[in-house]
C-alpha cells in the first residue's frame, strides 16, 4: 500500500513539475517577445507598410517593383491564412493552460501543431525571399541577402 501511494506521489510530482515547466516556458517566451529588439529589418517586410519599406530599402526600379508585386498577393494570402491558424492554435493552448491543472495530451498536441505552423510560416517567408532574389539584379540581391541575414541572427 505504501509503495503504491509513494509511486502515485512521485507521478503526481513529476506531472506537476512538467506542467510548471511548460507554463514557465510559455510565460518566458511571451515576455521575451515583448522585450527583444524588432528582429532585424526583414521583419518590416511583413508589417502594414512593409512592402513599401522594402521597395524603398532596395531602391527598386519600376520594373523590379512590378516583378516583385506579381507574386506578393499570393504570399500575403498564404501568410494571412497561416497566421490565422497560428492565432487559433495559440488561443487553444491558452484555454488549455487556464483550464487544466496538468500537462495534458491536448496541450502537447497543440504545442506540436503550433510548431508546425510556425515552421510553415518560416518556410513561406524563405520561399518568398528566394522569389525576390530571382527577379533582382546582383547588387540588390546582396542588399536583400544582408537584410535577411540580419533578421535571422535575432531569435524571434
Amino acid at each position: 500500500m505504501n509503495a503504491t501511494h509513494s509511486r502515485k506521489n512521485k507521478v503526481g510530482a513529476l506531472i506537476g513539475l512538467i506542467s510548471g515547466l511548460v507554463l514557465l516556458c510559455v510565460t518566458v517566451s511571451i515576455i521575451t517577445l515583448y522585450f527583444l529588439p524588432d528582429g532585424g529589418d526583414w521583419k518590416h517586410h511583413d508589417e502594414a507598410n512593409g512592402h513599401n519599406w522594402l521597395h524603398q530599402e532596395l531602391n527598386l526600379t519600376p520594373g523590379e517593383a512590378a516583378a516583385i508585386d506579381a507574386f506578393e498577393p499570393e504570399y500575403r494570402r498564404e501568410r494571412a491564412a497561416l497566421q490565422s491558424r497560428f492565432q487559433s492554435k495559440t488561443e487553444e493552448l491558452r484555454r488549455e493552460i487556464v483550464t487544466s491543472d496538468e500537462y495534458s495530451q491536448t496541450a502537447q498536441e497543440t504545442i506540436h501543431e503550433l510548431h508546425v505552423i510556425h515552421g510553415q510560416l518560416q518556410e513561406l517567408s524563405i520561399r518568398h525571399y528566394y522569389q525576390m532574389m530571382h527577379v533582382l539584379p546582383a547588387e540588390k540581391q546582396d542588399r536583400l541577402r544582408d537584410i535577411a541575414a540580419e533578421a535571422l541572427s535575432v531569435p524571434q
